[in-house]
């Protein structure tokens, strides 16, 4: 993969006002189309729960792709989903950057002659 992201999502407290099937609901119906499209698109994801201090919970994805579109299609779907636009959550942290693999297959043929 050419690029990695890391996606932090913090969960409101409305979203624990809900019951456990209307949260398993809003996900299957508004997170997991977005996300299955990441996929088919040739993008990797794994998804992360954890705890946080002061929260009940946040969850956070570390993505892989080759093409930024695939990965501003997500941000862009999940940024429009019930899920945040119903203030249940909210992406509280985003980052892109290019792997270090990439850089290093890019560059192999860029090194300094060195002298002898």
């Amino acid at each position: 993969m050419k690029f990695a992201a890391v996606l932090v999502v913090n969960y409101l407290t409305p979203w624990y006002e809900l019951s456990l099937e209307e949260r398993v609901a809003i996900e299957h119906e508004h997170v997991f189309p977005s996300v299955g499209a990441f996929v088919k698109r040739g993008g990797k994801l794994t998804p992360v729960r954890a705890i946080k201090y002061g929260r009940e919970a946040e969850s956070f994805f570390i993505l892989g792709f080759d093409e930024m579109e695939g990965y501003l299609d997500l941000v862009r779907d999940l940024r429009s989903s019930h899920l945040l636009t119903a203030g249940l959550a909210v992406i509280d942290f985003e980052t892109v950057g290019l792997e270090e693999a990439y850089f290093a297959e890019r560059d192999k043929d860029r090194a300094p002659a060195v002298a002898a």
